[in-house]
């Protein structure tokens, strides 16, 4: 449930408060579950492992020891603690109340429900499938129509543009990415360089750590904050 786990974070905006972000020093200031985003310029030291900004080429996303990124202030505050440099071109931030976070309740009640039907009828029902996708789905939710794609709708029988949700908003869905790439990405860089690590995709990994080099890799403070 990592999008959805990740949703469940994020407070009230006050969109009346979106501000441009004006310097390095304040860029660095912010919370890992911050509304703040921005473009940056940075270079990670030679030995870093597993650098986390991400640079998007037309094969996907990339992550290189140097480069310019448009990313959230998770990944940023983890670059930071890999000692990567960074030198802000542009960001925004906008202020929430993180004492009313908007999708908190429907997704623990999914998350509840999917737990029910797993324990009850076992994992891979129809059941605990269901309430698994109603929660990833909400997600899905918040970037629908971000980028041009094309759908085939089975009521009018022709390929269309999908349109907006009535959710969707650039901010949320850059959080919740950023978020799990950044947590993922932590849990990485704390692995021994010992470790093989392979096909890493968005919320989980193939690798040969063993079973107590992974509970040791899940600290800082975005896993904290996850779990």
């Amino acid at each position: 449930s990592a999008y959805a786990s990740t949703m469940a974070m994020i407070g009230k905006p006050d969109w009346d408060s979106i501000r441009q972000i004006k310097s390095d020093k304040e860029l660095l200031n912010f919370k890992v579950d911050d509304l703040a985003f921005a473009s940056v310029t940075f270079e990670f030291p030679p030995d870093a492992r597993f650098p986390c900004l991400p640079v998007r080429t037309m094969h996907g996303l990339v992550f290189p020891l140097k480069g310019t990124s448009i990313c959230g202030i998770p990944e940023i505050l983890l670059a930071k603690k890999l000692k990567a440099k960074m030198f802000l071109r542009e960001g925004y931030y906008i202020e929430t109340n993180k004492d009313v976070p908007i999708f908190k309740d429907f997704i623990v009640y999914c998350i509840e429900q999917r737990n029910y039907y797993k324990k009850t009828m076992g994992k891979g029902n129809l059941y605990e499938q269901f309430w698994k996708e109603m929660g990833n789905s909400t997600y899905g939710k918040t970037a629908q129509g971000l980028r041009e794609r094309r759908v085939y709708d089975l009521k009018e029988l022709e390929t269309k543009r999908l349109k907006e949700s009535d959710i969707t908003n650039p901010f949320f869905a850059s959080f919740i990415t950023s978020y799990v790439r950044a947590t993922l990405a932590e849990i990485l860089n704390n692995l021994p360089k010992s470790v093989c690590v392979f096909s890493v995709t968005t919320d989980g990994f193939l690798t040969n750590a063993t079973e107590e080099q992974m509970e040791e890799a899940q600290v800082g403070e975005l896993c904290d904050r996850f779990r």
